[in-house]
């Protein structure tokens, strides 16, 4: 897969789709969807006793969301991604100090950076660029895929506490209706009882 085609999709991944902008703060609700924090917070504000998803509409009883620490670095690596690939579509970017192609990366500091100025990161983990870049697509790839079983086993979850909540409900009829049949026949056997 291109580049691009990498990018795009991590792109379509990584957006809000209450204001539509890069997820800040990102949090997962229980039915698997991703938001800002303040837009999940803007989109309940006013709610007292239901709180549905604005992309499902799966209703909450409670105002319950996660914070996603993966993907909030996945989000980060995207950028990092995004504004190398930019750079290399226009000219060539020179070091400011030394007029030089970047050719290497600092993981430690996330930057680009010239053979020379990689004497100012020493004891940093350093790397040729296209060395970090393959690794940097592999670690969103597998981000990715964490995040789709994450969505998957949510998903299963809620199917799995819908169903047991129909059962509930199905059991509590059931109970109410014995109940109140036990009630009528208590009733019925002390007003005979009276009546003798």
């Amino acid at each position: 897969m291109e580049v691009s085609a990498v990018l795009a999709a991590v792109q379509a991944e990584i957006h809000c789709p209450v204001c539509l902008d890069v997820l800040t703060d990102p949090v997962t609700i229980p039915c698997g969807h991703n938001f800002c924090r303040s837009c999940i917070q803007q989109a309940w504000k006013d709610l007292l006793d239901s709180f549905p998803c604005p992309v499902c509409r799966h209703p909450q009883q409670e105002r319950h969301f996660s914070p996603n620490p993966q993907l909030a670095r996945m989000i980060d690596l995207a950028k990092l991604l995004h504004s190398s690939g930019e750079r290399g579509q226009q000219e060539k970017a020179l070091c400011e100090r030394h007029s030089q192609a970047p050719s290497l990366f600092c993981e430690d500091d996330l930057v680009l950076m010239c053979g020379r100025c990689a004497t100012d990161h020493q004891g940093h983990l350093v790397r040729p660029v296209e060395e970090a870049a393959s690794h940097h697509r592999q670690r969103l790839s597998r981000y990715r895929e964490v995040l789709k079983k994450q969505v998957a086993d949510v998903q299963n979850l809620v199917t799995t506490q819908d169903r047991r909540l129909a059962e509930l409900r199905e059991q509590a009829g059931q109970r109410r209706w014995k109940l109140t049949s036990e009630f009528e026949h208590l009733n019925q056997f002390v007003e005979r009882e009276q009546e003798a």
